[in-house]
């Protein structure tokens, strides 16, 4: 391909999708988007076909446009039900009909293929793509979405290549092979085990299903609370400490505001927060508070939280804290153990399913584009080894600490730098911020050519 294009976003979900949009109709500027699938605009999040899957924020606050708050509830409103209350937490599938008609309006030329590498240039970059072809664009985002989970050491060799074990659960194949009355260990007691769980039920599964965490934590039910008037903790307010924000969060709830009030007001300032942090108080942060935030702060739409709690009580579902030991085959299913305190207990189930959530370290992810991004030293892992290492502008940082090649991140990939950028309400300020920052980087060229020829 001899022509160029301004902007080229590698991926096709979601990310793609706002800042496609953004760029059309905040900055008039068209791009062109290359990814694989045959659904663009839902990546592995928005794909579901099952209505039991729910977004875990209410409509009020998944509007996929960062200056128009109220957006996906006005298009519910307008495509779906006038009556639908802000408050209602809807079907994912129906938010990726949201997603697929901003992808529509963004009218991005499409090009279904992989990027396989990424070399810069003194015009922008050339993109090689897995089907032998080539395309130039000036500048390059990178909206790669979520990579397969990290491979567990405690699984076998011979179960990891079985029908019983399933790595990469949201793959549409994963529940076809599982009988309805099958027992099955979920690994992980996060959303995306929930989500499992709600998914083998609506299909008719009946049997016993065991999840399987470090803490044997469920994620909190979303439920009314006020919200506050502004952050409870200001950045630059108080010592840039995890013991310092705790004790001011815990005052709070002295004072009598609700902790779910709490954890939403941080929302808009969790990432300056964050900044503020030296690195070796966010590690104190992975290690000792990590999971309770979690916890707290990802929490389940009021509808899947009684249906859990119904299986629980029933004893239909049942919630194991432990380490792995080791997940062996067994007959005609597979054994597994876990230790947790001196104790080791052993359950045998027909099939396992990988919940732990997408591998961050970008560097051992199968992506030959960032392999190539890493051997070229255009790209290097964020901090703690997750993610990419990126500008505040999320362009990437290179091997050796430069940031000159054009090429931009948002979304998963930014945990290498910010504590927050899975969730819409991150990734519509990002797409926003980033549609602004390539306009003008775009724009400062033109415009020294018109002057050079106005000389």
């Amino acid at each position: 391909m001899n022509d160029i294009h301004d902007i080229a976003i590698i991926g096709g979900g979601a990310s793609a999708t706002l800042l496609a949009w953004t760029l059309r109709a905040r900055h008039h500027r068209s791009c062109v988007v290359i990814d694989p699938s045959d659904r663009p605009a839902l990546g592995l999040a928005y794909g579901t076909d099952s209505i039991d899957h729910l977004l875990n924020v209410p409509a009020r606050g998944m509007s996929a446009i960062a200056d128009e708050p109220d957006h996906f509830l006005r298009w519910l409103r307008e495509k779906i039900d006038p009556n639908i209350s802000a408050d209602s937490f809807m079907p994912r599938a129906l938010y990726g009909l949201y997603l697929q008609t901003l992808f529509q309006q963004a009218a991005p030329t499409q090009v279904k293929a992989r990027v396989i590498s990424c070399l810069p240039d003194n015009t922008g970059a050339v993109l090689t793509l897995d089907d032998g072809r080539t395309l130039r664009a000036r500048q390059i985002v990178l909206a790669l979405g979520h990579f397969a989970p990290p491979v567990l050491p405690a699984i076998d060799a011979e179960v990891a290549g079985s029908k019983h074990y399933h790595h990469q659960v949201w793959a549409k194949e994963t529940l076809h092979s599982i009988d309805p009355t099958d027992p099955v260990m979920l690994i992980g007691s996060g959303l995306t085990a929930i989500d499992m769980i709600m998914q083998l039920r609506s299909t008719g599964h009946t049997g016993q299903i065991t999840l399987v965490s470090r803490h044997g934590q469920l994620p909190q039910r979303h439920a009314p609370a006020p919200c506050a008037s502004s952050p409870l903790i200001e950045p630059g307010a108080s010592p840039p400490t995890c013991t310092a924000y705790l004790r001011q969060f815990k005052a709070a709830l002295k004072q009598g505001l609700p902790w779910r009030s709490g954890i939403d007001s941080l929302r808009t300032v969790t990432n300056r927060l964050w900044a503020d942090l030296p690195q070796n108080e966010r590690a104190r942060f992975r290690r000792h508070l990590q999971k309770r935030w979690d916890v707290a702060r990802h929490r389940m739409a009021p509808q899947i939280a009684e249906a859990l709690d119904s299986e629980l009580a029933r004893g239909t579902v049942r919630l194991r804290a432990g380490h792995l030991g080791n997940i062996t085959a067994a007959g005609s299913g597979v054994r597994a153990t876990f230790r947790h305190r001196d104790q080791v207990d052993t359950i045998n189930i027909a099939h396992v399913l990988n919940c732990t959530g997408p591998n961050l370290r970008y560097d051992r992810v199968a992506s030959p584009l960032l392999q190539d991004l890493f051997a070229r030293g255009f790209a290097r892992p964020g901090q703690g080894g997750a993610g990419l290492d990126t500008t505040k502008e999320g362009r990437l940082i290179g091997r050796e600490g430069d940031s000159t090649a054009p090429i931009f991140t948002l979304g998963p990939a930014r945990q290498g730098t910010l504590f927050e950028s899975i969730a819409i309400p991150e990734i519509r300020e990002q797409a926003y911020d980033l549609a602004r920052t390539l306009d003008s980087v775009l724009t400062a060229p033109a415009q020294n050519r018109l002057m050079e020829c106005c000389a």
